[in-house]
């Protein structure tokens, strides 16, 4: 089976490249701690061109559908955010073209803007090729937590993308364990599901700005191994972010397999209905699909 087209997931951080076949196997894999940030001088083409040149050599210029930051105002290229609601067709139309050193026009995906539930301005980029690939897979309406840094929480409904909501946990969880007194001083850290499971009932319960210092005062008075705090603080940031989900409603978890995991025990223990799906293979389900539209596939 030989490469036909590419996927690209291009953040601020990392890259990473799939060569796809035409039914939409993923036959390889680069990647590669090459970021936007790492781009010098604006020489994106340069930098493509290097980081897939073993792929060129043997399977000659290539289709390239890019996903993520690479569309943002660091990126490549900017590419405008479409308004939701959001059908698969208009988010294909969004895609917005690059020229590669071959001479290709390569295609970066657009993200998306919404309204969220609090009726404040949200957006998305890269996680909307995700939700692509999920409702491919679901063919039905969805609620979706996206697992990252920054999670979405997102609804899909009539074929559409209706609005989403960004909540910071991952990034709240870095920096309350390595940069606030809640996180210092600490030993080798060990997880401990009923200390996550306290830090759930709490979090879940409770304004979090009231109860975050709990972490230090629960380890102070040892009703917390110290080294539980880390188990403590991501179940009250879970706890929290989960306080606002329908617990009659299915739950749909996309993202890599630890943290889903940890999303999945939490709802578990919350019995909330849910399942979990690999991100990687949503975002790779994702790409196809817009790949095989008509309005993506001219290059």
């Amino acid at each position: 089976m030989t490469g036909q087209w590419i996927a690209v997931d291009w953040g601020t951080t990392n890259f990473r490249a799939f060569l796809m076949s035409e039914s939409g196997d993923c036959l390889d894999t680069i990647q590669a701690p090459k970021g936007l940030l790492s781009v010098k001088h604006q020489q994106f083409p340069e930098e493509f061109d290097g980081l897939i040149r073993r792929w060129t050599e043997s399977h000659g210029p290539l289709p390239v559908i890019m996903a993520g930051m690479v569309g943002s105002q660091q990126g490549w290229r900017e590419v405008p955010y479409l308004p939701a609601p959001a059908t698969i067709s208009d988010i294909a139309q969004g895609s917005k073209a690059v020229t590669l050193l071959s001479g290709i026009q390569a295609k970066i995906v657009a993200g998306v803007l919404c309204q969220n539930a609090f009726g404040h301005p949200d957006v998305m980029r890269g996680e909307e090729v995700q939700l692509v690939g999920l409702s491919d897979q679901l063919k039905q309406d969805f609620t979706t937590i996206l697992c990252g840094t920054h999670s979405k929480h997102a609804v899909w409904q009539n074929d559409q993308l209706m609005h989403f909501s960004t909540v910071m946990t991952g990034e709240l969880y870095s920096v309350l364990t390595s940069h606030s007194l809640l996180g210092k001083a600490l030993p080798e850290q060990e997880p401990d599901e009923a200390v996550f499971n306290k830090g759930l009932d709490i979090g879940i319960s409770h304004p979090l700005n009231h109860v975050l210092f709990s972490a230090r005062s629960f380890r102070l008075t040892k009703d917390i191994k110290e080294a539980h705090v880390h188990s403590y603080i991501s179940g009250l940031l879970i706890g929290h972010e989960l306080s606002k989900i329908d617990e009659h409603e299915e739950v749909h978890l996309v993202g890599s397999k630890g943290l889903s995991n940890r999303y999945s025990n939490a709802l578990s223990y919350l019995n909330i209905g849910h399942q979990i799906h690999d991100g990687d293979q949503c975002f790779l389900k994702g790409m196809t699909t817009i790949y095989n539209s008509e309005n993506c596939n001219e290059h």
